[in-house]
């Protein structure tokens, strides 16, 4: 492999690298910046199916439309405990919704949407034996934001950068 060969393969992974992070960041408009979760009012019935929503906001609070949000038990003291649909997506108004359906066990379950890298959770309660509960708002709770885009870049680059250095120490000519 000449030198040609060599910088071309290394010019070769800084591109993939770039279209790597920009297909995973896309534009500031379509990336969540924050998440809010509302869970169902009222007395919570277990084995009775539930809706809870969440809506999906840019980081200017615009409402993001066509997000795909994941759902699911941050904690759960019953493996019975179900969702019904994830991942769901957002609406025009950024709101996406899925239905849950909780066993017959007391205790709270924690349930948590996440979009892109941002997250929030609802607590959600059954009371001893099965009777109804409550529920709560736990609050918005963004994680920060993991930086896929750019770890992959990185990783691209110094992967095309060794197979080079390792190229020039291995054939010296």
């Amino acid at each position: 492999m000449n030198r040609r060969h060599r910088w071309l393969a290394v010019l070769a992974a800084a591109a993939l690298a770039l279209i790597s992070t920009s297909a995973v960041l896309g534009y500031a408009g379509e990336v969540a910046g924050a998440v809010t979760v509302t869970p169902p009012t009222g007395t919570l019935k277990c084995g009775v199916p539930l809706t809870v929503s969440a809506t999906i906001v840019d980081k200017d609070g615009k409402p993001i439309a066509g997000q795909p949000v994941a759902w699911t038990f941050a904690s759960s003291p019953s493996g019975a405990d179900a969702i019904n649909a994830t991942p769901t997506i957002t609406d025009a108004n950024g709101v996406a919704t899925t239905t849950v359906t909780l066993a017959c066990v007391a205790g709270s379950r924690t349930i948590r949407a996440s979009a892109d890298n941002v997250y929030a959770s609802a607590v959600l309660g059954i009371t001893a034996g099965g009777l109804p509960g409550t529920s709560t708002l736990s609050g918005s709770t963004p994680a920060g934001t993991l930086p896929i885009g750019p770890i992959l870049a990185i990783l691209a680059i110094l992967a095309g950068a060794g197979i080079m250095a390792r190229r020039l120490v291995l054939n010296p000519r």
